[in-house]
């Protein structure tokens, strides 16, 4: 069963749901919005972004990204959750590369993977809400196997599998691939101008030894 937002509240006041950094603006009718946390990886890199300090994060064209949410949620077995990127994100191209489901029992921040799909710079402010995250009480008896969360993933570090997938996704950005169209097409343009040097010369000549063959014949 789908929770309401009166349901929410009501399993956040008795513990069955546990939203640490819990924001009031950022509850749906029938939804929560996390918002971005602290850290975000970026496709080609191994270094962890401090969004915090930095303010926001910059996703180029056809650039995969690793993203923490601010809010650390812990589920008890009988509630699991289903995650969506929120319309204005996936409006802009945002794309979400990850399991839709929070299982029973999980512990700790949801690291999001994310490719912009857009032929345009994407960018997400620390603490905005981008992912939607729907909660559900499930019927009949609590799962009798709960899921275990790492502890990377329950003190907010991107998980070495997540990282590790990242790179199997590694690709050229669309803005890499445009560049480096730009610059071939420039040694084109290059090379034309050169071509057209180098003929013309060599066409005059041409056109003025079929002249003096010409008159050489017709003054014999």
């Amino acid at each position: 069963m789908m929770m309401t937002d009166a349901d929410i509240k009501a399993a956040l006041e008795v513990g069955d749901l546990i939203i640490e950094n819990f924001h009031d603006g950022s509850l749906q009718a029938s939804s929560y919005d996390a918002r971005l946390g602290d850290r975000a990886l970026l496709g080609g890199t191994d270094t962890e972004m401090n969004v915090r300090e930095k303010g926001a994060v910059t996703i180029r064209p056809g650039e995969f990204v690793l993203l923490v949410t601010r809010e650390k949620f812990k589920l008890k077995p009988n509630i699991a959750g289903h995650l969506g990127i929120r319309s204005y994100y996936s409006r802009k191209g945002l794309v979400v590369l990850v399991g839709l489901q929070i299982d029973p029992g999980f512990e700790g921040y949801l690291v999001i993977g994310g490719y912009n799909a857009a032929p345009r710079r994407l960018v997400l402010d620390y603490e905005s809400p981008f992912l939607t995250v729907e909660f559900h009480r499930l019927a009949g008896h609590p799962v009798q196997r709960p899921f275990i969360s790492g502890e990377e993933q329950k003190h907010g570090h991107i998980p070495r599998a997540d990282k590790d997938y990242l790179r199997t996704l590694e690709t050229q950005s669309l803005s890499d691939i445009s560049g480096e169209l730009s610059n071939l097409a420039k040694n084109v343009g290059s090379m034309q101008t050169q071509l057209k040097y180098f003929y013309t010369p060599m066409l005059l000549g041409t056109f003025l030894a079929v002249i003096a063959f010409g008159l050489a014949a017709l003054l014999k």
